[in-house]
């Protein structure tokens, strides 16, 4: 069979896939079903199974990677249409909810993108200071544009998560791409493994956000980093259009996943320098980058943080209660700290909330919950590695997520919801991190993994006695403080019986093998 016949059968199949499945969601459709609604959602469907296809054919055609990126797309697309079905019955009595909408964000930007294609103004209107629910006018137009040219007979919020899930979805097939080469296949294989089924990712795909968008343009803009020796200027002509999506849909996140590009790529390409004054020049330059944006950005992340600070402080009783107890110098050190455990897991199954809220807050905990214990075994794991260009890497890596992941919580003040949602934004690296901090202790047959999931269950154990105490009076009675102060103590105690474990056995916990 010749390849253009292949190719036309291919098209025609997905085609017709996209028919059926816009047949199918139009039939779900609250309403009941018309012929707009499937030729809306079968024509966005057919578009995007199409473009789905074309890309995973220009990036190697591996029939692996495209049941994973198809099965990130069908779960992130499923979940948000079961809840647009389950939300206005069971959800709370809210606006949002009884619109089908997870997130206040998604229900007030979606509700304005209608309003703006259905006003007959240009589209550009999206940017303007008017529509306050976004900023940056990205998703606006986005979701106006997809209302005016496939639905303009009636709000379709459907339609948006075609959208969403798909770009979301297709960033599996660039993580694994931008990994394999350098890390290998099982760490790339679980890397797009975690992209594809972190909770908190598929439930932002699953929304009319511009959360899982930021995402996909993030993962692809890691690919081409990672392509500059094969692909040359056209990688940089890539970037620089990636660039400049992601600053129409937040420049904020522009500036950080462009930080983290350029040092990515800085440490490939001085790799191959001889010259050390050059590469001194290169990190000079980078660093005053660094330093500009940082200068840029810290008025607007400190009047942002007092804020949600003071949202969080409102809204809780009890934080405002430990704030009394310490010093003002410690209230944002308590905060960001209390951001980098929520959504608390203990807190998430045992609060009081409606059963479809608690099984989605458990869920988002879990995934996180999962990772945090990878992420702390990381140094141990990159200190018993040679030194070189991808243990290089991977610290960059690494410490492009401590660093987003402490400013997404100063960011979000605390807050449930936020905090998960800004640190996913960099889900690339967390993956990454995380896949091969698995790997890693696996092949080197590491204790130290083990240890620390092992402080997680202390820390779990401790706060679920504290919130069974506190929301049923079942447990045994233990301040706050006192209970901080046993799950740091018992920790510590993890973590040196590990050092003296490891010199018995090998002589330096941090020998490289």
């Amino acid at each position: 069979m010749s390849g253009l016949t292949k190719t036309a059968r291919s098209t025609l199949f997905l085609l017709g896939a996209g028919a059926l499945l816009g047949l199918g969601m139009a039939a779900l459709e609250p309403g009941g079903i018309s012929s707009s609604s499937v030729t809306a959602y079968g024509a966005l469907a057919a578009l995007i199974l199409l473009a789905g296809w074309l890309i995973w054919r220009s990036l190697g055609a591996d029939p692996k990677l495209g049941w994973m990126a198809l099965t990130a797309f069908l779960v992130r697309l499923t979940l948000g249409v079961a809840l647009g079905l389950l939300l206005p019955v069971i959800g709370y009595d809210t606006e949002p909810q009884n619109a089908g909408y997870i997130f206040f964000d998604a229900f007030q930007r979606d509700t304005q993108a209608w309003q703006l294609a259905q006003s007959g103004a240009p589209l550009s209107t999206a940017f303007n200071s008017q529509f306050f629910s976004d900023q940056y006018g990205g998703m606006l137009i986005t979701s106006a544009g997809l209302y005016r040219i496939f639905s303009p007979d009636l709000h379709r919020p459907w339609l948006i998560l075609l959208l969403t899930g798909f770009v979301s979805a297709i960033g599996v097939i660039f993580i694994y791409k931008a990994v394999v080469e350098r890390f290998g296949v099982k760490t790339a294989t679980l890397s797009a493994w975690i992209y594809a089924l972190y909770p908190e990712s598929i439930l932002l795909g699953a929304a009319q956000m511009r959360d899982p968008i930021l995402i996909g343009l993030a993962a692809a803009g890691f690919y081409l980093a990672n392509r500059w020796r094969e692909q040359r200027w056209k990688a940089a002509i890539w970037l620089v259009v990636i660039l400049a999506l992601l600053a129409a849909f937040s420049w904020l996140v522009a500036l950080g996943v462009g930080a983290v590009l350029a040092i990515w790529w800085w440490i490939d390409y001085s790799a191959d320098l001889t010259d050390r004054r050059r590469r001194l020049m290169g990190w000079a330059f980078l660093g005053l980058l660094m330093i500009a944006g940082f200068t840029f950005t810290s008025r607007w992340l400190q009047a942002s943080a007092t804020w949600d600070i003071s949202e969080t402080l409102g809204n809780s009783g009890w934080i405002q209660a430990l704030f009394d107890q310490l010093p003002e110098a410690l209230h944002t050190p308590f905060i960001v700290v209390y951001g980098l455990a929520q959504p608390v897991l203990p807190a998430a199954i045992i609060d009081p909330a409606l059963p479809i809220w608690s099984v989605l807050t458990s869920f988002r905990s879990v995934g996180w919950y999962l990772i945090i214990p990878l992420l702390l075994y990381t140094p141990f794991a990159l200190a018993k590695i040679p030194r070189g260009t991808p243990r290089r890497l991977l610290f960059c890596s690494f410490a492009a997520v401590v660093a987003w992941t402490l400013v997404s919580s100063l960011r979000a003040g605390g807050d449930l919801w936020d905090n998960p949602r800004y640190r996913t934004l960099f889900i690339p690296w967390l993956a990454l991190s995380a896949a091969w901090a698995w790997t890693t202790a696996r092949e080197l047959h590491d204790a130290w993994l083990g240890r620390w999931y092992i402080v997680m269950g202390i820390f779990l154990a401790f706060f679920t006695n504290w919130y069974l105490r506190r929301t049923f009076g079942f447990g045994i009675l233990m301040g706050f403080w006192p209970m901080v102060g046993a799950i740091a103590a018992l920790s510590m105690l993890v973590i040196v019986w590990g050092l003296v474990q490891e010199i018995r056995t090998r002589g330096n916990p941090f020998t490289r093998v």
